[in-house]
C-alpha cells in the first residue's frame, strides 16, 4: 500500500526536526570541546610557566632541553645554550625598588622572546638567569645573543616613580659542536662563558669555546 502524500510529508518534517536537533547537539558538543582544550592550554601554561616573567619554570626547561638534545644527537643538529644574565640587578632592586625589578625582569623577558623562534626554549633559570636553548650553529647563535643584547641596552627602563634608567646585559654561549650532548655539561660551559663575560667588563656576549681556549692559554703560560 502506497503511502498517502500526507504521511510522506509528515515523514519528511520528522527527520528535518531529528537532523536539527542532532545538528545542534554536534554543535553544542564541538562549543564544550573547544572550551575543555582551552581550558587544559590555560592549565598547562599555568603549570609550565614562571608567573612573572611568563618564561618556561626551570624544571620544565630542563626536561624539554633533555628532550631537544636527545632528539638532536642522532642527526648530528647542533644545539646551542646561551646563559643570559641582567647586569648590576641587585643595584636595580636596591636603588628603585623589587617592584621595579619585577618589572624589568618581564621586560627583559619579553625583549628575549621576540627574537627567539616559536620552536627555542627559553626559561627563568633563577633569579634574574634567563636561559636559552636553540637547534642552531654558534655563529647564528652569537648573533641572535647580541642582538638582544643590544636591544635591551637600548630600551628605556622606568621605575614605579617615573624615574628612567637602563639595564645590560651578559651571555655567555656553549654548543654541542664543541661540547657534548648534555645538558649539565653544556650549562656548565655557558655558566663558565658567563662569568668570564661579567669579568670582561660585562654588557657583552662570550663563547664557552673562546673562553676555552684563553684559559688553556693562560694554563700553559703558566706552566
Amino acid at each position: 500500500m502506497k503511502m498517502s502524500k500526507e504521511a510522506g510529508s509528515a515523514r519528511q518534517e520528522v527527520l528535518e526536526i531529528v537532523v536539527a536537533e542532532l545538528e545542534r547537539s554536534l554543535e553544542a558538543m564541538e562549543s564544550n570541546y573547544r572550551r575543555a582544550v582551552s581550558n587544559l592550554n590555560m592549565l598547562k601554561e599555568r603549570v609550565e610557566m614562571d608567573d612573572l616573567t611568563r618564561l618556561l619554570r626551570r624544571g620544565v626547561f630542563m626536561e624539554k632541553l633533555h628532550n631537544l638534545l636527545f632528539q638532536s644527537a642522532p642527526k648530528g643538529r647542533e644545539v646551542c645554550l646561551m646563559m643570559i644574565d641582567i647586569d648590576h640587578f641587585k643595584r636595580v632592586n636596591d636603588g628603585y625598588g623589587h617592584q621595579t625589578g619585577d618589572v624589568v625582569l618581564e621586560r627583559v623577558s619579553e625583549l628575549i622572546k621576540s627574537y627567539l623562534r616559536p620552536e627555542d626554549l627559553v626559561g627563568r633559570y633563577g633569579g634574574e638567569e634567563i636561559i636559552v636553548a636553540m637547534q642552531m650553529s654558534a655563529s647564528e647563535a652569537n648573533s641572535v645573543a647580541n642582538r638582544i643584547r643590544r636591544a635591551v641596552e637600548a630600551h628605556r627602563m622606568i621605575s614605579t616613580n617615573h624615574a628612567e634608567f637602563r639595564v645590560t646585559l651578559s651571555v655567555g654561549v656553549a654548543s654541542t659542536q664543541e661540547f657534548k650532548y648534555e645538558a649539565d655539561v653544556l650549562i656548565s660551559h655557558a655558566d663558565k662563558a658567563l662569568y668570564r663575560a661579567k669579568k670582561l667588563g660585562r654588557n657583552r656576549v662570550v663563547n664557552a669555546k673562546d673562553s676555552l681556549k684563553v684559559m688553556l692559554s693562560l694554563e700553559r703560560a703558566a706552566a
